[in-house]
């Protein structure tokens, strides 16, 4: 710029109208392109490289031209006949071209113009005319312009100058696509193929790409769709491997049939959409949400052949389907479907098991294998006269899916326990029977939304409500007489399993499979979620209830929770009336506390008189003198020899029992069976309790507190009275009877110890001598010990329990079902409550295993006061007061002693933990069902009132 410039003024319009200096000049046309000489592109014209100051430089401006204001009504440059150029659309010809050579327009008024043919060289004006077919885009000068071609050159560049080496692979686009299609299905193509070696796709050659594309940009695209393909053929290879319809129904070919109409839907989705394919990018989305899936099912397969079980393949797929709809929300309800597709075959079983359906040679195959949650044993009993066969169903909790939580399988469990019980006794029972034609018979199964759950729950309240009625008319038709069933329709069906022998229609479509069956394959709800998953705006309106519903973990618990617990409710009630009104329960357990538990006064009394009395008539036999069951007696702590024999025990213990059984009925009160019965409820009986050589050696002394261990009283319940009477709560039973036994003897050897200072000979008057004293104080202790462990640790804990069977027992008079389950809840909780009550005996007992030190602290203070017996009866026949004074005194220091410890540990007893304690485990078994009737307070207290109520201790 000139120096004499900078002195103009800068707001003066002077030379404002003059060409600035930095005009810019027509622009030369470019050198020629690299990739045209090697790839013989055609040559760009020099008119796209010219500026648009220019475009007027040929003919001049002809703007003045232009009608701008509309000054004419016609355009005077283009005629009717003009048609235009399709060589070009952006040129124009010029005026003297298109008018004709009068340069008149023709009168398009005359007549001479109507009717008269076009001719053939003139054509209608159309906008299609427009479009010119020979019309080539120019060239654009921009390399991201230049399209595949361009991209191409750059890459054959980029290789000739680093000097790579690698070879040029550049497939056709449809081949490349068509390659990546079949290898998304799991087919090899003429790119991909399958090595069986490896299991897996691997490309057939390196490096291959397409016009436009590098091989890397493609390598994130092959390598997600080798993995889709890879997956697709493990999911193939199981599905051909494990057949999908097999005559005995399994979780293993429940999951090989989802798995292949979820193949086959994804199949036939991929063909339809593939048409529409024409790009990388596009086939990629065509298989993201396949290979997604295809990869999780190729998981559970994984998952599901390294499983050893039918539970662990079931639960395998449960954990992984419950994972995976975590991750991916959309394919919530087609996984939820999966899961119960697998459970179906197990929940059959169940259904079979709870009596929902009959049972057929496949159930009972898997309860007798091991292989179902339940395993029964069969063993032989034997009775008095004949052996009898006794069933068991043991539960086997690691057979269980883990879906299933611990209540609802122990309910499942004790369901379909109970119901045999019933079976048994009442083969025509309306829930031991099936109808095939009862439509109100529901059926096991999944619930994927929340309306399901509730058309479930109105089915399950439909199905008790009628049961309720059938059972209730069936229990009014009047109680059978034991060892009988009811009457028999007159043409009873034969006991065979239903699927012995099936007809089926082969015409019938749900018979069909193969090829044929290709529409029952997508009528299956699996194969409808995964056509709505691949294509999700095809949805209809009623799927979006699937967007609320509960999740997959806990789908399956709340959807067999309304039928379980009807059935369950239905069953505990008809096995409630069974053991109350058939079988007697009540009397059964009254006969427990009479006779186990010393309950019986009268039986006590003569128990006590033929164990302990000395003056009972020796049973001893004797030459030459014959023995009678008439006031005899084993005299225990009045004889030399011990312990006695067989016969003996015969003699003095034989007729106690049915003696005092028959006194509570005399005055005609009570039950009539048991009247009649020729023998005892259950076979009760003394024996001869199962000892140790050490117990055998310390049951030899007849100063022991162990010599009496061997007496037992054996009773045997029948297979439904075993529902509530088991062998575990027997061995309390006989626990509780063993110490109370002991227990009777130290009562009647301190009475004896009270009679030996009523002596003329004692010297029991002198208030300092220590036989008195140590008399007194062992009356006090043991009284004070029985009549706790008798009125508190026995009798008020059984009152409460025999409070509730009454309850229980005036409910079913009623017909009450609510009433009866409110009062006993079921049959496992009430079989808890009965053994909880026998576990609070042996608590209060200090016969519990916390309690062994106190146990074995007591039995101390038995052993010190049977030693010192002898010395008292010595006493009370001789007179002889210095000589053992010395062994005496040592004695009941040891005594005071023992007796102090036992207060102490009494006094240190916290009562609110100690209550709470003594109840947590019967509330932990029986689910608090019975809490309520509890004793509130601690159940020492009572025996230390009674103990060291003066603080003598």
């Amino acid at each position: 710029m000139d120096s004499e410039e900078y002195g103009l003024d800068p707001f003066s319009s002077d030379g404002l109208w003059r060409i600035s200096k930095f005009t810019l000049e027509s622009i030369q046309p470019l050198e020629p392109l690299p990739w045209n000489e090697s790839l013989n592109l055609p040559a760009l014209s020099e008119d796209i490289f010219k500026t648009s100051l220019d475009q007027f430089d040929g003919d001049g401006s002809r703007l003045h031209e232009l009608d701008i204001f509309g000054a004419t009504r016609f355009d005077s440059s283009l005629s009717a006949e003009s048609v235009t150029d399709t060589s070009s659309d952006t040129q124009f010809e010029n005026d003297n071209e298109i008018q004709g050579s009068d340069g008149e327009l023709d009168d398009i008024w005359a007549l001479e113009t109507q009717g008269l043919a076009a001719p053939s060289s003139r054509s209608l004006n159309s906008w299609e005319k427009y479009h010119a077919r020979g019309f080539g885009e120019p060239r654009s000068a921009y390399f991201s312009e230049s399209g595949a071609k361009g991209f191409d050159a750059a890459l054959e560049h980029d290789n000739n100058y680093k000097k790579t080496g690698r070879p040029k692979c550049v497939a056709r686009n449809h081949i490349f696509f068509q390659s990546l299609f079949r290898l998304g299905l799991g087919w090899s193509s003429v790119l991909f193929q399958y090595n069986e070696q490896r299991q897996k796709f691997e490309k057939a050659t390196k490096n291959t790409r397409i016009s436009g594309a590098s091989s890397l940009a493609l390598s994130g695209l092959t390598d997600e769709i080798l993995q889709c393909g890879t997956n697709m053929q493990r999911v193939r290879a199981f599905i051909s491997r494990v057949p999908t319809k097999t005559a005995e129904p399994s979780a293993l070919s429940a999951f090989s049939s989802a798995a292949s109409v979820i193949i086959y839907t994804l199949e036939k989705h991929v063909l339809k959409s593939f048409m529409h394919v024409s790009s990388a990018l596009q086939t990629r989305a065509l298989f993201q949400r396949c290979g997604e899936l295809v990869g999780s099912l190729a998981n559970m397969v994984d998952t599901v052949e390294r499983a050893g079980s039918e539970v662990q393949i079931i639960s395998s797929v449960f954990k992984l389907a419950a994972h995976y709809s975590l991750i991916y929300g959309q394919m919530e309800s087609l996984f939820r479907e999966i899961v119960f597709k697998v459970v179906e075959p197990w929940l059959a079983h169940v259904e079979s098991w709870i009596g929902f359906r009959p049972e057929t040679s496949t159930s009972v195959e898997l309860l007798t294998s091991g292989r179902s949650f339940v395993f029964l044993e069969k063993f032989e009993d034997k009775g008095k006269f004949q052996p009898r066969e006794r069933l068991d169903y043991v539960y086997l909790p690691d057979q269980m899916p883990s879906f299933v939580p611990p209540d609802q399988a122990h309910l499942i469990y004790e369901s379909g326990r109970s119901l045999r019980l019933l079976k048994r006794s009442h083969p025509h029972h309306p829930l031991a029977t099936y109808n095939k034609e009862a439509a109100h018979i529901p059926c096991l199964g999944g619930a994927g939304t929340w309306s399901e759950l509730e058309r479930i729950q109105a089915k399950a309240h439909d199905y008790e409500s009628r049961l309720r009625l059938e059972i209730l008319k069936y229990n009014r038709r009047g109680l059978p007489g034991k060892g009988t069933n009811l009457e028999k329709p007159d043409d009873p069906e034969p006991q065979e399993y239903p699927d012995t022998f099936d007809l089926f229609d082969i015409d019938d479509p749900r018979n069909i499979n193969g090829l044929l069956a290709t529409d029952s394959l997508e009528r299956q709800q699996i194969s409808q979620l995964t056509a709505e998953l691949e294509n999700p705006s095809g949805k209809q309106p009623g799927n979006s209830e699937n967007h609320f519903a509960p999740e997959v973990a806990s789908s399956l618990y709340l959807s067999l929770a309304p039928l379980l617990s009807s059935q369950a409710l239905l069953i505990d009630f008809s096995c409630l009336h069974l053991l109350f009104k058939e079988h007697n329960l009540r009397d059964h357990l009254s006969l427990q506390w009479r006779f186990q538990l010393l309950g019986d006064g009268y039986f006590t009394s003569r128990l006590s008189h033929s164990l302990f009395d000395p003056e009972m008539e020796s049973s001893e036999r004797k030459t030459g003198v014959v023995r009678s069951g008439v006031h005899t007696g084993l005299r225990l702590g009045s004889r030399d020899t011990w312990p006695p024999a067989s016969s003996e025990l015969r003699l003095v213990l034989m007729g106690i029992l049915n003696e005092c059984y028959g006194v509570e009925y005399a005055d005609g009160s009570g039950n009539p069976d048991f009247e009649k019965a020729k023998e005892l409820p259950g076979e009760l009986s003394f024996s001869i309790r199962e000892l140790t050589e050490e117990e055998i050696v310390k049951c030899k002394n007849p100063n022991a507190i162990e010599a009496l261990d061997f007496l037992r009283l054996q009773y045997k319940p029948s297979n439904v009275l075993e529902a509530i009477i088991t062998q575990h709560s027997l061995q309390k039973y006989d626990r509780l009877f063993k110490h109370l036994l002991r227990l009777l003897r130290m009562v009647s050897v301190v009475k004896g110890l009270i009679r030996d200072s009523t002596t003329r000979t004692s010297l029991s008057g002198d208030t300092r001598n220590i036989l008195q004293k140590f008399r007194v104080d062992c009356q006090h202790f043991v009284i004070s010990l029985s009549d706790y462990c008798f009125q508190l640790g026995i009798g008020s804990t059984w009152q409460r329990f025999h409070d509730t069977l009454s309850k229980i027992e005036s409910r079913l008079d009623h017909s009450d079902i609510d009433g009866t389950i409110e009062a006993a809840h079921s049959i496992p909780r009430l079989r808890a409550y009965h053994e909880d009550t026998l576990d609070q005996m042996l608590f209060a007992l200090f016969l519990s295993r916390r309690h062994a030190e106190v146990a074995k602290l007591i039995d101390g203070i038995f052993d010190t006061i049977l030693k010192f017996v002898p010395l008292s009866r010595m006493d009370g026949m001789q007179g002889v007061r210095h000589e053992s004074e010395a062994v005496i005194k040592r004695l009941y220091i040891t005594f005071r002693k023992q007796t102090s410890a036992l207060v102490g540990y009494l006094r240190s007893l916290d009562g609110a933990r100690s209550g709470a304690s003594s109840t947590s485990r019967s509330q932990s078994r029986s689910e608090m069902a019975f809490a309520a009737r509890e004793a509130p307070t601690n159940v020492f207290d009572h025996l230390l009132v009674r103990l060291d109520m003066k603080r003598y201790y």
